[in-house]
């Protein structure tokens, strides 16, 4: 008898793929060239994952049995449906809509093409799902309806498309049907053919539990209706292809209750679905608790009022990665629902990856959480029109920065928090651009920056660090010589501590102020505020120049520093 996990061709290499993007900490030079006109589009290019197995995966699909085997082909307004052995289950057809109620676990294989047909399992056992170049459409509700609460396999042989309609038919209580792909227990999506999804009726691929994506999948998904992938549980994407397009008021491009977990492979998602639905407004990829990027590459861009890039109920985490969000909605003034690129509303945590965030209409916010933001070893890109980063609850809310690359520029503050701010080490670098606003804002004022961090804040106003928790052997504050040009050396000395390029600002009339600390700051050593000068810096960060050698200085201004902070 044939066995559906024999069909299923597995080529396996258990390697550990190498992290996506690492942090080299002796390398400043990581500003991204093409950060202010980057854009995020479907990309269907080939992607190589090695593909591995685990006998302990109950997610593999190799690692289930299935004795029997049976086959349906979709021919136009009918289906013909034939087995070997039909003593565990029955089969009802209806025209291309074929039925099967089963007491065994049983492997489907579906080849052909219908314009109104659909396959329905009814039964508490497992279920294998193989596309072979199939093309099916239902008009009145899901293509694929898979009733059991045992685990569904859908395994890809060769190209395959699934559609539904606008209309569902109503089945009654008794089986759910909330998706163009439904399975009412978890579902195993594999195999290295292309899927095409379009769903207008529902939700593209729905679980009643857990949705898992295998490495090697390559799925393609358009969303007019409700989300494209939602989970009741959980969503696992170990790798694989994922290009999504959502359109649907209201909906999602990926959610989950509990946790949407990314561990490899590339994720892109354009959503752009109107105002919310029933107070509901779209997130790129949601969850009611955690959103974990674990590897691979994950790129979003959300044009809906009120929108979300990637929006966590309680914490957002990035690791050995790359996130792209674009957003361009405003605030939806309906829902109250506000614009942000990513929210982890408990909890940000960035180790190891690169990210970026630009939010180009309304006023949101790049990086917003509650409670904390931490970011370690990583490169953090960020242009937003309100708060760069944010950290919003009283007293208790902390920013922390390890080792981190950090530019951002805003319309507000460009970091926020009202509790602390830590900056232990890295490189920081930010610019408030409005009137009043600031390049660190800091509620209660503990302020710290240790004496390997390298920052330059730029704003009308700026919150000093906290004298006790200062590691710096200097830190001032100072109003910028006129000059477009901002150039720091030792006196008598034609090296290039930092300097940079005056941005423009929205406000001129109040002036702005840079805070900057550097390593080589020492007290008792005088040092010169130059312009006119010519630069040969040593590394650069977004206009940043840090070392090097000046030529040419023409010294507009000298200091010697003799306390840990000074007001110039």
């Amino acid at each position: 008898m044939a066995s559906c996990h024999q069909e299923v061709e597995i080529t396996v290499d258990n390697t550990p793929d190498p992290p996506v993007w690492t942090f080299n900490s002796d390398d400043v030079e990581l500003g991204t060239t093409d950060f202010d006109t980057f854009d995020i589009e479907l990309d269907y290019s080939q992607l190589n994952e090695r593909l591995y197995t685990d006998p302990s995966n109950q997610m593999y699909v190799e690692n289930s049995k299935f004795g029997d085997v049976i086959n349906v082909v979709y021919k136009g307004d009918k289906a013909v449906v034939s087995s070997e052995n039909s003593s565990d289950f029955s089969i009802k057809t209806d025209g291309a809509h074929v039925t099967i109620n089963t007491n065994k676990d049983v492997a489907c294989t579906l080849t052909g093409a219908t314009d109104n047909g659909s396959l329905k399992i009814i039964g508490d056992n497992k279920v294998c799902i193989k596309l072979n170049g199939l093309k099916l459409k239902n008009a009145q509700g899901p293509s694929i309806n898979n009733q059991s609460k045992q685990i569904c396999f859908l395994v890809t042989d060769s190209i395959s498309e699934l559609r539904d309609d606008s209309i569902y038919a109503d089945l009654g209580d008794s089986l759910k049907q909330k998706g163009c792909v439904y399975s009412k227990g978890p579902l195993a999506i594999s195999g290295k053919a292309p899927l095409k999804i379009i769903a207008n009726g529902a939700d593209a691929i729905h679980s009643g539990k857990t949705l898992f994506v295998r490495r090697g999948s390559n799925i393609n998904i358009e969303s007019n209706a409700g989300s494209a992938i939602k989970a009741k549980k959980k969503v696992m994407v170990e790798g694989g292809m994922l290009n999504i397009l959502s359109s649907g008021r209201g909906g999602h491009g990926i959610t989950a209750k509990e946790i949407v977990q990314i561990d490899g492979g590339r994720t892109t998602i354009i959503s752009n679905t109107g105002p919310g639905k029933n107070g509901k407004n779209s997130r790129c990829i949601n969850s009611d608790s955690i959103v974990a990027i674990m590897g691979g590459m994950v790129r979003v861009k959300d044009s809906s009022v009120g929108g979300k890039g990637i929006r966590a109920g309680h914490k957002f985490h990035a690791k050995n990665c790359i996130v792209d969000v674009l957003t361009f909605g405003t605030d939806d003034k309906v829902t109250g629902s506000k614009n942000r690129g990513i929210k982890g509303t408990d909890e940000i945590r960035i180790d190891s990856a690169r990210v970026r965030v630009r939010t180009e209409n309304g006023w949101n916010e790049g990086l917003s959480s509650r409670r904390k933001v931490m970011i370690n070893n990583s490169l953090v890109e960020l242009k937003t029109r309100d708060d760069a980063i944010s950290a919003g609850e009283p007293k208790t809310s902390d920013i922390e920065i390890n080792n981190g690359r950090v530019y951002s520029i805003s319309g507000m503050d460009a970091i926020d928090s009202n509790g602390t701010i830590h900056i232990n080490s890295g490189l920081v670098f930010v610019i408030g651009q409005s009137k009043l606003c600031r390049g660190f804002d800091c509620d209660i004022n503990e302020f710290k920056i240790g004496f390997d961090a390298i920052v330059v804040s730029l704003g009308q106003i700026t919150s000093p660090p906290t004298v006790k928790l200062l590691e710096h052997p200097a830190c001032f504050v100072t109003r910028p010589i006129n000059d477009k040009e901002f150039c720091l050396s030792t006196t008598g000395m034609n090296d290039n501590l930092i300097s940079f390029k005056t941005p423009d600002f929205r406000f001129s009339d109040t002036g702005f102020r840079a805070l900057v600390s550097i390593p080589e700051f020492k007290q008792n050593v005088s040092y010169d505020f130059c312009n006119g000068a010519i630069v040969k810096p040593k590394h650069t960060f977004h206009g940043l120049a840090i070392g090097g050698t000046v030529e040419n200085k023409s010294v507009t201004d000298r200091h010697t520093f003799t306390k840990n902070y000074n007001e110039l």
